[in-house]
Parts: structure tokens; sequence; C-alpha cells
């Protein structure tokens, strides 16, 4: 008689054990078996019924939210894939001069930008970066571009384009975003450049000598910030040879682990060790070879462009 009391007592957390061993192997419509009981042995059974159907909630959420994250993944890839095909990548079709550009954005979208249109025998080119990352700065990039392009066809200075970049910004900027940016043109012929900074970093003038120094620019609001703020630009005769270095501050601020940056006066040091005569592509490969060297692999946390034009 003890022996089969016991029995009936132990059968239901024996079958519990098979229906655990069940459900650890993946199996989370297993059947938990019924109890006739009001004790312990019924409280298990309701903890164990608890438990699976936990279980199968989780996994229909997680397969619904993995199925969201493909896509959402999916369209990140077009996102950028579009993106990269809207910046340039024929250098040719800038003239006589000897130009390159490359981006490597922080995440699959970003807000930087290198543009160059050559309209007769003058040579329009940008390089900016618009505030935040993601994908509203991919957008204010987009605007920025087509701005840029159409702006350089109305035989207008520098100035002139930002001043219509920045009223294109201006208009209904709720989110208060901008983008900083150096605008320049080239006359192909007497090597005239006209710029404009609006609020970018200092680009890098490298003689043909070899002697790197950042060029001096007045001082100019980022566009989208006032709309008609009166921009001022700028002119000087290149000497031939003469190289610019145009980039985003994703290049000075290059973090290591310790968070020591890579700085304007390295950048400085890298443009007057490169051979005078170097490519610009040779150029820019080699400063983003330098700029990981730097960062030993620390994430890049910050978009790159960098944008070489040799007259």
């Amino acid at each position: 008689v003890i022996r089969r009391v016991v029995r009936r007592l132990t059968d239901p957390i024996t079958l519990f054990s098979y229906t655990a061993m069940n459900i650890g192997k993946g199996n989370f419509h297993a059947k938990v078996p019924a109890v006739q009981t009001d004790d312990e042995i019924a409280r298990l059974h309701d903890s164990l019924e608890y438990m699976l159907r936990s279980f199968q909630e989780y996994i229909t959420e997680l397969r619904s939210s993995t199925a969201s994250n493909e896509r959402y993944a999916s369209e990140l890839n077009i996102a950028s894939a579009i993106q990269r095909r809207m910046l340039p990548s024929d250098f040719s079709a800038s003239g006589d001069a000897d130009l390159f550009a490359t981006l490597s954005p922080a995440k699959e979208v970003g807000g930087d930008i290198y543009d160059f249109v050559l309209r007769d025998r003058t040579l329009y080119f940008v390089v900016g970066d618009v505030s935040g990352k993601g994908f509203p700065a991919a957008l204010y990039m987009t605007i920025t571009k087509a701005a840029f392009r159409f702006a350089s066809g109305m035989n207008v200075g520098p100035e002139g384009i930002v001043s219509r970049i920045n009223n294109a910004f201006s208009e209904g900027n709720d989110s208060a975003m901008f983008v900083t940016l150096f605008l320049g043109k080239l006359d192909l012929d007497t090597l005239e450049l006209e710029w404009c900074n609006a609020g970018h970093n200092p680009i890098v003038l490298i003689d043909p000598s070899g002697k790197a120094e950042f060029l001096q620019a007045k001082p100019n609001l980022a566009a989208g910030l006032f709309r008609d703020f009166p921009y001022v630009s700028e002119s000087m005769t290149l000497q031939k040879g003469t190289r610019l270095l145009l980039y985003t501050d994703g290049v000075t601020e290059a973090e290591r682990a310790d968070l020591s940056q890579y700085g304007e006066q390295r950048l400085l040091e890298f443009a007057a060790s490169v051979p005078c005569g170097a490519t610009s592509q040779a150029f820019c490969e080699a400063l983003f070879a330098d700029l990981h060297a730097f960062t030993a692999g620390n994430p890049q946390n910050d978009d790159i462009t960098i944008l070489s034009l040799r007259a």
C-alpha cells in the first residue's frame, strides 16, 4: 500500500521531468501532464504551464522581431547603396585637375557629402558635414547636393551658392539642423581659386614644395541657421601643382581607445610627408591608411570624408 501511495505521489514529478527535458530540447509545444490534486504538485504543474506559455509567447515575439529587424537591415542596406550612388565616382570628369574623394560613414547612412561639377573650364567642388547622423542627416545631405548642383549652374560665386543652400535649409527647419561647408570654385585656365567656408574645418593647402598649412578663411555661419545670412567669399591664385585637402571633422577627431585624437597637427605633418607628385587617389588612400594605423582598430565614431584636389 505504501509503495502504491508513493508511486502515485511521485509519478507526476517523473512526468514533469520528462516534459522539462522536452522543453529543454526545443519542443515548446510539449503537453504538461494533468494532475488531480490541490497541493505542491498542482502548484508545480501550474508553474510549468506558465513557463511553457511564456516561452511560446517569447518565441513568437522573437520571430516577429527578427523578421522586422531583417526588413530594417534590408532597408538600411538599400539606403546605403542609394547614398553611395549619389556621390560622384568618375573623377575624370574634373577636367585638367587631379581630383579624388572618398567617404566612409560611421553608420549605414551618414550626413557627410562631397561633390564636384565642371562647367566649361570652371570646377566647382564642395565638402560638407550635416549635423547629426543616420537618416535625418542623410536626407539633408541629399538636399545639400541638389542645391549645390542647381546653384552652381547659376553663374554665381561660392558665396552665392552657399547662400542658396542656406536658404534651402532654413525653410521650415524646425529641427534646427545645419550643414558646415567648404565650397570652392577653380578656374582651370588661370588657377584662380574662390572659396567660401561656412563654419567648416579649415582646409589644408600644400604648395608645390611640399609645405602644408591651413588656408585661413573669413568666418561664416554654417548653412541652415539663419535665412539670408551675408556669406563672404575670398580668392587667390594657385601655383601649378598646389594641392588642396578638404576633409570633415571625422578625420581630426578620429580617436584611439585612450580617447586621444588624430588632431590638426598630425594632419599637417601627414600632408607635408606625401610626395608632391602623388596622385590625389594615392594621397586619399594614404591618409585613410594613416587614420586606421592611428586608431588601431578603435570603432569609427564619425563619418570621414576626404577630398584631394591638385591644380
